[in-house]
């Protein structure tokens, strides 16, 4: 339990003990309740209050401190409304009330909370936190990167051999390239606006999408696609090729968003516009008139990646 909220429990209780207390007083009709009473009475009667619980009240003190509210109505006994023993029991429940409550929020303080998203241009809206599924279950990478554990290394090695002769192997350059083109793909395709294709999507790859999007526009459909989140820590290179006349490679990403499809009337039909997708897949860039370009995305029961996963690739 937090300092703060030990405070905030030990103030409560003192405030309940000397309500207590108070109420004693009240009850009695003495103390300092006697003295302030007569000048309360004189104010208040014959007013909309007269004859009611400060008129009847007031005669036989405020009853004990002033600050806490049921001592307006205190000395029943001698005023006989009956008032103040229900506004008393009625104040003591709702400091048992508040007691309870700063209790239960401290237990549950200790549990910690999980985050069901990340958003904003990386993996959360907060990103200390782990992602779960709608089951509760921790969203993580780990199987696949035990999977491709060997080939991660490897792959890193043999990169950091080719960008000493060729800057384009970068690891870094690369990770800023993958992340350039993701992110234009989930904007132009949400947008249905592939005109910039060429720059960042190999012609292959390119007339497919083409085709695609032309038959959802013809069933007058849109795919949405919003806050879409790749880190750069979630990319990993799981292959690497150069020769005399290629030059490709393959990466893991990691990545989230929000995805759902719409009709002519904007009625979903398909996806989901509240809950963040989390997906793995395995992007292909091969090197293309000077630029690195999307040409292939598999899926994680692609052929290609088992190999690789295998390590029966080249």
């Amino acid at each position: 339990m937090s300092r703060k909220k030990q405070i905030k429990i030990a103030v409560i209780a003192l405030i309940l003990m000397v309500s207590q207390a108070s109420l004693a007083l009240a009850r009695g009709g003495g103390g300092v309740g006697g003295s302030l009473g007569g000048s309360a009475g004189r104010s208040f009667s014959g007013g909309s209050f007269s004859g009611g619980g400060f008129s009847g009240g007031s005669s036989g003190g405020l009853g004990g401190f002033f600050p806490l509210p049921f001592f307006f109505f205190g000395g029943t006994s001698s005023g006989g409304s009956g008032s103040g023993g229900f506004f008393s029991f009625l104040f003591l429940m709702v400091i048992l009330y508040f007691i309870f409550k700063t209790l239960s929020s401290s237990r549950r303080g200790g549990r910690g909370r999980s985050s069901k998203g990340r958003g904003g241009g990386g993996m959360d809206i907060n990103s200390s936190q782990m992602p779960v599924d709608l089951n509760g279950r921790a969203i993580t990478n780990s199987d696949n990167l035990q999977r491709f554990g060997k080939v991660i290394n490897f792959t890193r090695e043999n990169m950091r051999y080719y960008s000493e002769t060729f800057p384009r192997w970068d690891r870094d350059f690369l990770v800023g390239r993958v992340r350039q083109v993701f992110f234009w793909l989930q904007d132009a395709w949400s947008r249905q606006d592939l005109s910039a294709a060429s720059d960042y999507l190999a012609a292959t790859l390119q007339n497919k999408y083409q085709t695609d999007l032309q038959g959802m526009k013809a069933r007058g459909e849109r795919n949405i696609i919003k806050e879409p989140v790749l880190n750069t820590g979630d990319i990993e290179f799981i292959h690497s090729h150069l020769d005399e006349s290629t030059q490709h490679f393959m990466v893991m990403v990691s990545a989230s968003l929000i995805d759902y499809t719409v009709d002519a009337s904007q009625r979903q039909i398909s996806g989901d516009n509240t809950h963040r997708l989390y997906f793995t897949e395995f992007w292909e860039f091969a090197w293309q008139d000077d630029r690195w370009l999307l040409s292939n995305i598999y899926q994680e029961d692609a052929l290609e990646v088992a190999k690789i996963a295998r390590g029966e690739d080249e």
